[in-house]
Order: structure tokens, then sequence, then C-alpha cells
């Protein structure tokens, strides 16, 4: 697993070219970033200016465009363009910063995928997936042939999902709904990063209630990693949800994220099972700074290590 990949002057063209296009669009259009970024992708995704504008701006567009012309670009390139693209986006409107999720803990969790399944072939599904930056993350550093599904409230972050998915080459199915109201089966990994926002109009808090739904999602002794806040068994006062939880399924990991890796609100990587675990403790780890190579190897090669022992594919 490798945290930090180096910027590709690929990766500077695809952003430059994108960037270019929004602003152009925008003197012309005067429409939200998100917006501008999909009606670039689309014309891309095209070969071909799709917008009404007149001949002289199609040219200009054209030219633009030019640089991508025979030009072949990787998927992590494309993603790491896009998501720099989709933040600027999302700063403009003033989504919530969970709407993406940090490269590392993408690739952390495609990592445990890989850790958890040798299936050949395997359904993952993200209930909240936003942007989708973190499924296309999992997705373009797994090797077994993948059916991503992905659902979200939010008609702009279907939208952009949709032609992220598109640039990428990805396939996936999108559902424009509330999360509580998804109703999928067959999955092996469910896998999210849970917003702040969390409460409703009773004060529940709402993750307890999605998370026994996502296990009805799961194929038997399927898998859910999520990320959750630190404080996320603190809402669970009198253990009604772990008690609910753990009468078909078992919680087998807990890792603590780098602090410094959030801007507000420190977060965990959580795993559940689909599976009763008789005698088997909980994996605990808090990873260390990414900076600090030896110190992360080394708790990696704890989790690894407890891997090997506990889960036998």
């Amino acid at each position: 697993m490798q945290a930090n990949e180096p910027i590709t002057d690929n990766l500077e063209v695809f952003y430059d070219v994108f960037d270019e296009s929004c602003s152009f669009l925008y003197e012309k259009m005067h429409k939200k970033y998100l917006e501008l970024i999909i009606l670039t992708a689309n014309n891309i995704l095209a070969g071909e200016v799709l917008n009404d504008l007149d001949k002289e701006d199609i040219d200009k567009l054209n030219a633009i465009y030019e640089p991508l012309v025979d030009k072949d670009f990787t998927v992590e390139e494309i993603r790491k363009a896009m998501q720099a693209q989709i933040l600027k986006g999302i700063k403009e409107m003033n989504f919530q910063n969970g709407l993406t999720t940090p490269d590392s803990i993408g690739l952390l969790i495609a990592y445990l995928i890989s850790r958890l399944s040798k299936a050949k072939e395997l359904n993952i599904c993200d209930p909240l997936i936003g942007s989708g930056n973190m499924l296309y993350t999992i997705s373009n550093h797994l090797t077994a042939n993948l059916n991503l599904f992905g659902c979200d409230h939010n008609e702009y972050m279907i939208r952009i999902a949709k032609v992220f998915a598109d640039l990428l080459e990805t396939n996936i199915e999108l559902h424009l709904e509330d999360t509580a109201n998804l109703h999928l089966n067959n999955m092996d990994f469910v896998v999210f990063d849970l917003p702040n926002v969390i409460k409703d109009k009773e004060k529940d808090y709402l993750p307890y209630k999605w998370i026994l739904h996502y296990v009805d999602m799961l194929k038997d002794n399927g898998y859910i990693i999520g990320v959750v806040g630190n404080d996320f068994f603190d809402y669970d006062k009198d253990k009604t949800f772990k008690k609910e939880l753990l009468q078909q399924a078992s919680i087998i990991g807990l890792i603590e994220l780098p602090e410094n890796m959030f801007v507000s609100k420190p977060k965990s990587i959580i795993i559940i099972n689909k599976k009763i675990w008789e005698n088997k403790k909980c994996f605990m780890t808090k990873l260390p700074s990414l900076s600090d190579v030896k110190a992360f190897n080394n708790e990696l090669g704890k989790l690894q290590l407890w891997l090997d022992e506990n889960i036998k594919l």
C-alpha cells in the first residue's frame, strides 16, 4: 500500500485542460462550477463540443481540448485530476467537506478488501457515495472483477459520480435516494465514509440505523468497512445498537486514523463481518502519521499478521 503517489505530467495536463474548459464555459454560461465539470466531462467523453455556443467559441473549446487528443491517461491520473476539480466545485457550493475522502483512506480500504477476500468477482457498494472518489480509489487498486453500486440523496453528487465513472471507464449502478431506502443485496463489501451531520428530528444517531440496514445488504460472511467518527460508540448509551448488531454480525477491527489526516473531526475505520465470531478479539490499533513511514509500516505489519492468523481464505 502506497499512500502518496507522484504527480505526473499527464495528471497536470488533464487538470489544466479541465480547469481551462470550466473557466471558459463559466464566461459564456455563468453556471455553478460542478455543473461546468459535468459539461466539460460530457464534451470530452463525446469527443466534440455539445454546448449551445457559436462556432468561434466551439473552435476555442476544441483548441482547449487538443492536448487530450491521442494522449493516454491512467485511471489514477484521471481520478486525481477529477478529485481536485470536484473539491474546487464543492468549496464554491459550500457542500460538506465529507463529500470527498482522502486518497490514503481509499488505499487502505482497498488493501483491507484484498486481504479479506480472494474472490475473482466482488459486489461493492458505497451507500454514501458523494462524488465517488473513495469508491473509485478502491476500484482502481483492486484486481478482481468488480460490480460497483453507489447511492446519494444529492442530485449533483450522483451526476458528478456518473461522469467521474464514465471518464474512468468504470461501470457503476447509481441510485438517487436516501441511503436508508436503498435496497440491494448480495454485497460482498459495503464501504462508506460517514458525514458529520448524523442526527434526525428525534435525536437518534442515524448511522446506527444505516449500518444495521447495510448488514442486511451483505452476503453471508460479507463485510462492512466504514469510516466513522472516533466518538461513534458514544451515542450508544444503552448499548442497543451493539446488541442488535452482534446478533447477526461481529465487529472484527477498529483502526484509528491519524488525526492530522482530518481538518476537524478525527475518524476511525470499523470492520464488521456478517458472521458470528466465537471467542476472538477485535483487532484494534491507532495508526501514526503517514509521514512516519517506519511506524506506519510497523502498525500495518501487525494488521497483516492478525489478518493472516484470523481470516482463512
